[in-house]
């Protein structure tokens, strides 16, 4: 089976990432925060196993791409397109998948507990599911996986709410696709996630367990 995972960044530099968590602890260091959750990902990532998964680095833009390449070698980076994340979604999934792929996930780059293990648990749920999902506490998710183009998941969505997770299960049920949920991960979006995830006692993945998420993909 052939599988892509498609990595969502951006460059962290100020006033171009985390703006919610900017508003509070400014541009600088919020620029910096990402950047440790982002490169910790690729690092993990470039230097773990992944047999059999193609990984794409999807940068938000041209300007990011040079840099990407040049310290990320291993990885296919690519550009993505201007849109709202339901378009930038559609069209990673719509390329994977007319390049042949037979199960393609997106994740984002701004969760602390993100790792080659959490990416391969998802691609193993696409051996028996037609899709995954990774939910996070605020009503979003980390990770969305599918055996085939889904389009219809990303649209119509509220990206940004709290509602984004419930919208785009909704949207799979009625197109006949299964969604099988990962377990929850903290996404750093605010200084409130911050503050939990620097409470949390490894650091790494903040979320209560037993604890319920319903609804932006942070990718």
């Amino acid at each position: 089976m052939r599988r892509r995972l498609i990595l969502f960044a951006r460059a962290p530099l100020p006033g171009r990432v985390k703006s919610r968590l900017a508003a509070d602890i400014g541009e600088q260091a919020a620029a910096g925060v990402y950047a440790r959750f982002l490169y910790a990902t690729l690092l993990d990532l470039a230097e773990s196993p992944t047999a059999g998964i193609d990984i794409h680095l999807s940068v938000a833009s041209p300007e990011d791409a040079p840099t990407f390449s040049q310290a990320f070698s291993e990885f296919t980076v690519t550009v993505q397109p201007q849109g709202d994340l339901g378009v930038r979604l559609s069209a990673a999934f719509g390329e994977a998948f007319q390049a042949g792929v037979d199960a393609a996930a997106v994740v984002a780059t701004d969760v602390p507990a993100l790792d080659t293990a959490i990416v391969r648990k998802g691609f193993h749920v696409l051996d028996r599911a037609p899709g995954v999902v990774g939910p996070c506490p605020d009503g979003g998710y980390y990770l969305i996986g599918l055996r085939a183009p889904g389009a219809s998941l990303f649209h119509p969505v509220d990206w940004g709410t709290e509602r984004v997770l419930a919208q785009t299960e909704q949207l799979a049920e009625e197109a006949g696709i299964r969604l099988e949920r990962l377990p929850p991960l903290l996404d750093i979006d605010t200084v409130e996630d911050l503050a939990k995830w620097a409470r949390a006692p490894d650091r790494v993945n903040a979320v209560d367990e037993t604890s319920s998420a319903s609804g932006e993909t942070t990718p």
